[in-house]
């Protein structure tokens, strides 16, 4: 029997792209040592800056499905009692890092498209003892929350696995609190892909199929609303093996 040829990306609609995340990382919340086309678990958190010394008091499952773009913890600058948002949480890894930061009296809420992530982030948290956490199942195009709630959202490489990126930013801006920030990081482009590279759906899950070029993707941040968006730094690491592709942390605020 032929196997079943994959759609290009072209010919699928962004609700098969987003059928196909949901189903992609649940696989990585469920099976995390499976062959993937993308990097997964804590060597890969340690090749892009997360702490060994953290990540080794930390139990397995906390770090064995992340497949983040980069560390974002030492940008977010958290303080106590802040609300906030981690959107794309996956596992739970950054989410038991801001509960952390803020406190008893701060609240973090986790969102991702997978039940399974939902599922394991939970079991993580009650294995913590991490209390000041609320975590749902949803699309980052369609935030599950109040206008002007945040003081914070935070995210790591979910924007390329975004079919509608324009409008994730607009639900981003929506929710956040006015003098709040966004703190992220991204997979973007330095310049356009060749039309070759975003062949199938794999493609999108290298973490390049559906990235921008770095100056699209900071001209929807405008058209969204941010304001003094601030490029951190912008890193090469394991989660950029295309030549083009490059990780840039991102603060930017909603004012």
């Amino acid at each position: 029997m032929f196997a079943k040829k994959k759609k290009s990306l072209k010919e699928m609609s962004p609700d098969e792209i987003k059928e196909a995340v949901k189903e992609r990382y649940g696989r990585v919340a469920k099976d995390p040592c499976a062959d993937f086309n993308f990097p997964v678990g804590k060597d890969f958190a340690l090749k892009v800056g997360y702490p060994k010394n953290l990540l080794d008091e930390l139990p397995q499952s906390m770090y064995e499905s992340f497949t983040g773009a980069n560390n974002p913890q030492p940008l977010v600058e958290l303080k106590q009692g802040q609300v906030v948002l981690d959107l794309g949480c996956g596992a739970g890894l950054d989410l038991y890092f801001y509960a952390k930061a803020v406190g008893e009296n701060g609240k973090v809420y986790g969102l991702d498209i997978s039940e399974d992530m939902v599922s394991k982030a939970k079991a993580n948290m009650d294995c913590a003892g991490i209390k000041n956490v609320e975590i749902e199942c949803g699309q980052s195009d369609s935030l599950p929350f109040q206008d002007n709630f945040f003081d914070v959202i935070a995210s790591n490489g979910i924007y390329n696995l975004s079919p509608d990126k324009e409008k994730v930013m607009r639900e981003v801006f929506r929710v956040l609190k006015f003098g709040g920030r966004t703190v992220f990081c991204e997979v973007v482009l330095k310049d356009k892909l060749p039309e070759n590279i975003r062949k199938n759906i794999d493609d999108w899950f290298r973490c390049i199929g559906g990235a921008l070029p770095e100056k699209d993707f900071f001209y929807l941040m405008q058209k969204a609303g941010f304001k003094n968006i601030e490029v951190v730094s912008k890193v090469r690491n394991a989660r950029t093996g295309h030549p083009l592709a490059i990780c840039a942390n991102i603060r930017a605020y909603k004012s």
